[in-house]
């Protein structure tokens, strides 16, 4: 069973990795890198498969966030659509809780991951405007 957001399954999934050499991705099962041919060493490269495949499974889920945090606006349109109020209604109550679990989530498994994997950034960022944003919500609703 998958230990977070993520909807694909781990079982399928070649285990890949960029060579130390050339950067390009490959897969752990190759003895020699197919671009730069540079030997590959099994466990750093099982190691960098397993880094890369948590850096990947956070920039997914942080993506998946955003879309369930952007999915709020539509709930509330829904909500002042006669016959439809209650689906708004449940939506947004779902929202509510879901989201701040999520991102309490997020941080939790990957806020401590160190790289300078651009997409990692940015996934970072993306959590922090979705907390952010947020919090200035739910801080206008208690008003």
């Amino acid at each position: 069973m998958s230990n977070s957001l993520s909807i694909t399954s781990d079982l399928d999934k070649a285990k890949i990795f960029e060579c130390p050499n050339c950067k390009q991705t490959i897969d752990t099962a190759s003895p020699r890198c197919r671009f730069c041919s540079a030997s590959i060493d099994p466990q750093a490269a099982e190691a960098a498969a397993v880094r890369m495949a948590r850096i990947n499974r956070a920039c997914s889920d942080a993506s998946y966030l955003k879309i369930a945090a952007l999915c709020a606006p539509a709930f509330l349109l829904i909500f002042f659509i006669p016959f439809m109020t209650l689906l708004g209604e449940l939506g947004l109550i779902f929202l509510a809780l879901a989201v701040p679990v999520w991102i309490a989530l997020w941080c939790f498994r990957f806020l401590r991951v160190q790289t300078d994997d651009l997409d990692f950034r940015q996934a970072k960022g993306t959590v922090f405007i979705v907390a952010v944003a947020w919090a200035i919500l739910v801080g206008l609703k208690m008003l």
